[in-house]
């Protein structure tokens, strides 16, 4: 779950400062702002899904083990 929090994170201040960027002279570069942190986002929300879903399956393995 920790390397997707961290993309989700990075995903996100990206979107923020590409929605910063509207109202600046870099509003060239917003296009490739929203890109990245699209991006950043999808992945992050992935990896941080599937981390929790195996954390989820190693602790009920663990519990029917000392069961």
């Amino acid at each position: 779950m920790g390397v997707g929090g961290i993309f989700l994170a990075f995903g996100f201040t990206v979107m923020v400062i590409g929605i910063f960027t509207r109202s600046s002279p870099w509003r060239g570069e917003m296009h490739a702002l929203t890109t990245v942190g699209t991006g950043s986002l999808i992945i992050g929300g992935v990896m941080f899904v599937l981390g929790w879903l195996l954390h989820r399956g190693a602790r009920q393995s663990d519990e029917r083990a000392t069961v």
